[in-house]
């Protein structure tokens, strides 16, 4: 639950290429959703990382993390060009 509290806090960033009308090219995986938490010195794996979709698009996002079965977690992604 202290974990869950810390990642709640973090925000992570991505820059990314985009095209006409801002249009993302590729998109945001949980692989690398992953990836940045790790760097920031959580152990997380893409697996706990609920994504319906990756993101595709510019913005922030809200994404879900479960770290356990009771206990779930949000980190904000934000996605900038």
């Amino acid at each position: 639950e202290n974990i869950a509290l810390k990642i709640k806090k973090v925000k992570i960033s991505f820059k990314v290429k985009t095209g006409a009308f801002d249009k993302v090219f590729g998109s945001i995986s949980t692989k690398q959703i992953a990836s940045e938490l790790n760097k920031q010195g959580f152990n997380i794996d893409k697996k706990q990382i609920v994504l319906d979709t990756p993101i595709s698009s510019l913005g922030f996002f809200d994404v879900e993390i479960v770290l356990h079965k009771k206990v779930k977690t949000t980190v904000k992604v934000e996605v900038v060009k």
